[in-house]
């Protein structure tokens, strides 16, 4: 014990040097030894003494240890180095790999894990520890170099899967070698891609949803509204299904929409449906009125045919259709009647009902007269027959014919008929069926009757035909024909002689008229010669004719005596008078060249009407000789008209020969324009002979027709084509996808006008048909644009609504986040809407930015100012341990250590100052002007020489590790903070 009193351990002594011997003698596997070199490396107050202990024990937990906890600043640089250098495989510290995956998991920082991991490629292998590794460095930038450089295919596999960035996995597509892990990267781009427009694909479909939603206020309809409603409301319910891939604030607006637009459809649906169902009754009432006519229509149709064409054949089964008929007519009345159909119609359809059933009733009845009508007809229709053979000359024979083969049939099936209704009335028919039979053998035996005797039969058959007929409530149209044929026969013989007879006396009434007139005209001659014809004529005309003309045939024979005793008197001094007229029509200008000849024409005829005179041949020449003289002209003018004819008969012949010329295998759309233009030409051409122009015509129809023939084929392929395109525009307007239809029917119109003529018939029906069916679509699609518009008017309402709402105090993050969904949403926007909002963003953006320079500049002077006033106050007292905890925040670490720590520095607090005023273009005193020379030279030496550039902070940070500012050093401390007062940036 005394001993150790004056012999104390070396690793003890106060010397730090003989404790630096000491470390060499302890030996760490001893426990005791250990302990002293744990205690020495930890708590000795020497650096060099510590970093011995440690270099003794040299294990990496104590190197770790140290690195983090140590004081000193060079034990703890010594200590870092030493543990990179361990995880780096370097030095004699060894480390296994549990401890280096655990430090480097739970302490290393984010450079250390770069430099190790990218060195150590043993690392790699632990995907788990790779990816943690990558997960705490957090550096898009390393990730990539560590994928594309030093990761195999799963690690890659592995860290694409966490990559969510398209930034980064875009610059990944663009390096990337390794052909799978490519294709990869293209997959995980385009699923981040599809899963970005998956949101705005949604709200643009449940947009347009609700848009057709909203639209049902502007419909009436109330059942096509019912309808569109549960399908709308459908197709949203299935669209908010993936609602969950929209942000909160899209969901919550879409919900707000809907639960609006719903409550408008509900409101307009409770406001139209009573009127609607009013007009519902109303339409349903008409309807079944209607349906009440139309049924009393046909049921009277029926009853009408069954009376009209059925009246002799019918079968149970006709009569059973034509009951339904009117049952269906019954049920049709008593539906009205319960929906309280017009009053006025169901008594005129009860009425109905009631004359049909009455009908129906005495059909029995009807059909046995129908049945005797038939008889009497075929009895008249057999008289008729004789006297059309009578009447040209043929022997009688019976009538054999189809028609009366028909008619036996229709008698049988008659007979048949009535066994079903009355047995009296088949035996009626059947007796007087037989009476025909009896009456057809007799015919064939009797000899020709007199037209006097067939007449008289034919009378009595027609009293009992219209008796019979007045018995019937309606004789059918068949019968009635029959009748009109058998009589016609007789009354067109009676019809015959009576135009006999009137046609010679109108003929003889005209003549005896012609003469008259004649005589009137002056017209003697001709009148004479007329009268000789009518004589003849008159003679032998029967007697009752001659009767009814007699008064007037005599006196026109005594005008006619007269006139011939007359004629050369009257004629002497009216011809020189003829000639004078023909003279003076010569003599006269031509001013229509067929009033001249019709004037010719009448002074050729007077003349010849006063027959010949004693000096005829001199006034007959001189006659002649005036009307040859006015005739003249107009010869001249036929000549010219022959000229004409002559050039267009040449004309049409040379259009003949051009028209044969033609080459056919010419496109045909020229082929067309040729053939319509020749066309043209023909009918341009001038008049030629008729009987030139029809060889002519000939002609051209043969030269023609192969041309017109290729033209309309043409035409016609034309014309089926264009109908295609005309069905395929009308079958447009029904599709659903208008834009889709939209583009359709553009290129359809390009292809229309690629499609030749399809004929002047043709093409303006075609091309109205075809525009009709586009415009049809595209007002279509200009109402869905419409649609579309509004939808995008609120939306672009609601974002500009969002931006106004953005708080300008938020921070930059919110600020952005909130501008990058409203850009988001207004990608589907149209360009001007969206320049619009860019425009609006924009400035809200260069709002924020410039009140984030604002608060950022407040915020520099404000701190700057702080560490002015904390510098100064802890320099001029010189205590720097009693830094508050707040000054210690405020003035961060750098200028934490400088107060906490001086040190010397090589040059003075005064050049210092000096320098940070030069630093900073402050001026010095006048009385520092050469030292502020030489440290501006000094510093300009230095970055010239050695490239080092002392900034006004390094200066500052020197300045202060002088330690306190002693009272000599004030002034000095005042100029340097008028420094950081004009710069405040040096300090913050």
């Amino acid at each position: 014990m005394i001993f150790s009193r004056f012999f104390a351990p070396s690793h003890t002594s106060q010397n730090p040097e003989k404790r630096l011997e000491a470390i060499q003698n302890l030996s760490p596997e001893k426990p005791t030894d250990k302990t002293i070199l744990h205690e020495l490396a930890f708590n000795d107050a020497n650096a060099d003494v510590s970093l011995a202990a440690l270099s003794k024990l040299n294990t990496f937990v104590l190197w770790l240890k140290m690195s983090q906890s140590a004081q000193h600043a060079k034990v703890k640089k010594i200590a870092e180095r030493t543990v990179e250098a361990a995880l780096m495989g370097q030095g004699d510290v060894n480390i296994n790999a549990n401890e280096k995956a655990s430090f480097l998991r739970e302490s290393a920082n984010g450079e250390l894990i770069q430099t190790v991991l990218v060195n150590d490629a043993s690392l790699l292998a632990d995907k788990s520890l790779v990816m943690t590794l990558l997960h705490k460095v957090d550096k898009p930038a390393f990730t990539q170099t560590i994928f594309l450089q030093h990761a195999d295919n799963a690690l890659q596999q592995a860290i694409l899967a966490t990559i969510e960035d398209s930034s980064v996995l875009q610059k990944l597509e663009k390096k990337c070698r390794d052909n799978a892990i490519h294709g990869a990267v293209v997959a995980k781009l385009q699923l981040l891609k599809a899963q970005a427009e998956k949101p705005v694909e949604l709200m643009r479909r449940v947009t347009l949803c609700l848009s057709k939603y909203q639209a049902l206020v502007d419909k009436s309809d109330v059942e096509d509204i019912d309808k569109r409603q549960v399908k709308l409301l459908g197709e949203y319910n299935d669209l908010m299904l993936d609602a969950s891939i929209l942000s909160a604030e899209d969901k919550t607006a879409i919900d707000a929409k809907f639960s609006r637009i719903n409550e408008k459809v509900i409101r307009h649906l409770s406001r139209i449906r009573p009127e609607w169902e009013a007009q519902k009754a109303a339409k349903e009432k008409a309807e079944i009125e209607a349906l009440c006519k139309q049924h009393l229509s046909h049921a009277t149709t029926q009853v009408n045919w069954l009376y009209g064409e059925r009246l002799c054949e019918a079968t149970l089964a006709d009569v059973a259709v034509v009951n339904e008929s009117v049952r269906a007519l019954e049920v049709s009345a008593d539906h009205m009647a319960s929906l309280g159909g017009s009053a006025k119609l169901l008594d005129e359809v009860r009425a109905g009902i009631a004359a049909l059933n009455n009908s129906l009733e005495a059909f029995s009845m009807q059909q046995q007269y129908g049945q005797k009508l038939l008889i009497c007809l075929s009895q008249v229709e057999s008289l008729a027959e004789e006297s059309r053979q009578q009447a040209a000359g043929t022997p009688i024979e019976p009538a054999k014919s189809a028609q009366d083969a028909k008619e036996k049939g229709e008698t049988e099936q008659t007979t048949d008929v009535s066994k079903a209704a009355s047995t009296d009335a088949t035996e009626s028919a059947s007796s007087e069926d037989k009476a025909v039979q009896d009456q057809n053998f007799k015919d064939k035996n009797v000899s020709q009757k007199a037209p006097e005797s067939i007449e008289a039969e034919f009378k009595a058959l027609s009293e009992k035909y219209h008796n019979l007929r007045n018995e019937l409530i309606s004789v059918p149209s068949a019968l009635n024909k029959r009748w009109h044929a058998a009589s016609r026969v007789f009354s067109q013989k009676k019809q015959a002689k009576k135009a006999e007879v009137d046609h010679a006396l109108r003929q003889c009434r005209k003549q005896i008229s012609v003469v008259d007139n004649l005589i009137a005209q002056g017209k003697y001659r001709a009148a004479i010669t007329k009268f000789e014809k009518l004589s003849a004529s008159f003679e032998s005309m029967p007697e009752n004719v001659k009767k009814q003309l007699a008064k007037r045939f005599e006196k026109t024979a005594e005008d006619i005596a007269h006139l011939e005793g007359w004629q050369d008197y009257i004629a002497a001094p009216r011809k020189p008078a003829l000639v004078e007229e023909a003279q003076a029509l010569a003599a006269s200008p031509v001013e229509d060249i067929k009033e001249r000849g019709e004037a010719i024409r009448y002074l050729r005829q007077q003349w010849l009407s006063l027959g010949a005179g004693s000096d005829d041949d001199t006034q007959q020449s001189a006659f002649d000789a005036a009307l040859e003289l006015a005739f003249q002209p107009c010869r001249e003018h036929y000549a010219a008209l022959d000229a004409e004819r002559e050039k267009a008969l040449k004309a049409r012949q040379a259009l003949i020969d051009q028209v044969a010329a033609i080459d056919l295998s010419q496109d045909e759309a020229v082929l067309a324009k040729v053939f319509d233009r020749t066309v043209k030409q023909w009918h341009e051409c001038g008049q030629v002979e008729k009987r030139d122009y029809e060889s002519l015509k000939q002609r051209w129809n043969k030269t023609i027709s192969p041309l017109q023939t290729k033209v309309n084929q043409w035409h016609g392929m034309n014309k089926k084509a264009k109908q295609e395109l005309v069905a395929q525009a009308s079958a447009l307007s029904a599709q659903e996808d208008i834009a889709s239809a939209t583009e359709t029917a553009q290129q359809l119109q390009h292809n229309w006008k690629s499609i030749g003529h399809a004929g002047k018939r043709d093409e303006s029906r075609l091309w109205r048909e075809f525009r009709l069916a586009n415009d049809a679509l595209f007002g279509r699609l200009k109402e869905q644009r419409k649609a579309q518009s509004s939808a995008f008017d609120e939306t672009l309402n609601t974002l500009f609504t969002q931006l106004n709402a953005i708080d300008s105090e938020s921070d930059e993050s919110t600020i952005a986040s909130s501008i990058q969904d409203i850009e988001t949403r207004a990608k589907d926007l149209p360009g001007a809407m969206r320049a619009k909002l860019d425009k609006k963003i924009t400035v809200i953006q260069k709002q924020q930015q410039t009140r984030a320079q604002q608060r950022h500049v407040r915020k520099v002077q404000q701190r700057a100012q702080s560490v002015i006033t904390v510098l100064s106050e802890s320099l001029r007292a010189g205590d720097f341990t009693s830094i508050s905890d707040d000054d210690a925040d405020l003035l961060g670490k750098r200028w934490k250590s400088a107060l906490s720590k001086p040190t010397p520095v090589q040059q003075s607090r005064h050049w210092l100052t000096v320098a940070l005023e030069a630093a900073t273009d402050i001026p010095s005193p006048q009385s520092d002007s050469s030292m502020r020379t030489n440290v501006q030279l000094t510093m300009m030496t230095a970055k010239l020489e050695k490239g080092e550039s002392l900034s006004p902070a390094q200066l500052l940070e020197d300045w202060i590790a002088h330690g306190k500012v002693d009272d000599q050093e004030t002034h000095l401390l005042e100029r340097v903070v008028n420094v950081l007062d004009n710069n405040p940036e040096v300090v913050a």
